[in-house]
């Protein structure tokens, strides 16, 4: 009986041993998951109108392109040979192969679309200064393009917080970058720029920033995409003021401000014209002048050599 109880006893520890021992076995994969896939590299979203997603290892060598709306996936699939390239060399070639697609000439409100350079969370940076070298790059193709489309970058500093849950990051930018990415669009400092209203809503499942604000008698009204930092709607309108004397608004005035400024250069450059109309008379002149002058010289030699010739 007493062996019994002892073979018994030594079961359950064997039973509870090889439980913990299967308990910790399942554990440590996971963690060496989530250290492995944080070691890998990251994850860069390019968006202009085509929104592409380029994923990277830790050296910064592009491994994948994915096509996230229907022009990116166009832009992807005229581009096969990027696997091993640097992630700038990449960003330059897809800014290039965007703008002969044309998605360069539909400006936003008058201006050239931003192009947003966005950072997926937890992502791993090949260098402190990857964004800025990434950036630099895309500046470059850019002018190299003559084009004036101005760069955003978004990076894990510029997520909400309030946002995060059940220890994932927050999906969604700051309402300052979204205000940042507005004033970018509209060619504004943020210096001249007043905001009147800002909201967080949802339209139709997109989760939006609405931004209204005014700099220098213009009022702008801007929705922001908050999970990729893209503009879905611009406008302006000019702002009418009814302080104006004798039914003119201030705009009024300063429409006939600009007519006569206007009108004063346009007749300074005309007197410019003539100055140099002036000038030109006044160089041939002169170069008739050097004419008579080389032609009264030739004659003076002309003399001088008879007068040897007498003597």
């Amino acid at each position: 009986m007493k062996w019994r109880r002892k073979m018994f006893a030594a079961v359950s520890s064997l039973a509870v041993l090889s439980a913990a021992l299967l308990a910790g076995c399942g554990q440590a994969p996971e963690q060496e998951t989530a250290g492995t896939s944080l070691s890998e590299g990251g994850t860069l979203l390019l968006s202009v109108n085509p929104e592409i997603q380029i994923d990277y290892n830790k050296e910064g060598h592009v491994t994948a392109l994915t096509g996230k709306n229907e022009d990116g996936k166009s832009i992807v699939a005229g581009y096969p040979d990027y696997v091993g390239k640097e992630c700038d060399d990449v960003l330059e070639d897809l800014i290039v192969a965007i703008n002969d697609a044309g998605y360069f000439i539909e400006d936003i409100d008058g201006h050239e679309k931003n192009i947003v350079l966005q950072l997926e969370p937890g992502s791993v940076l090949p260098s402190d200064d990857f964004l800025e070298e990434i950036s630099a790059s895309t500046q470059a193709a850019v002018k190299g393009l003559s084009l004036s489309s101005g760069i955003v970058t978004i990076d894990d500093d510029d997520y909400d917080p309030a946002y995060a849950k059940d220890g994932q990051p927050s999906p969604y930018i700051t309402l300052k970058k979204a205000q940042e990415i507005a004033l970018t669009q509209a060619g504004v400092k943020s210096s001249d720029a007043v905001f009147d209203d800002k909201e967080f809503d949802h339209d139709d499942g997109t989760p939006i920033f609405e931004l209204e604000f005014k700099a220098n008698g213009i009022e702008y009204e801007y929705d922001i995409d908050a999970a990729t930092g893209k503009v879905l709607k611009a406008e302006h309108h000019i702002v009418a003021s009814s302080s104006g004397t004798s039914g003119q608004t201030n705009d009024d005035s300063d429409d006939l401000d600009d007519d006569a400024d206007d009108n004063w250069d346009d007749a300074n450059d005309d007197r410019d014209d003539d100055d140099d109309d002036w000038d030109d008379v006044n160089d041939n002149r002169d170069d008739d002048d050097d004419d008579w002058d080389d032609v009264n010289d030739d004659q003076d030699d002309d003399d001088d050599d008879d007068d040897d010739d007498d003597d």
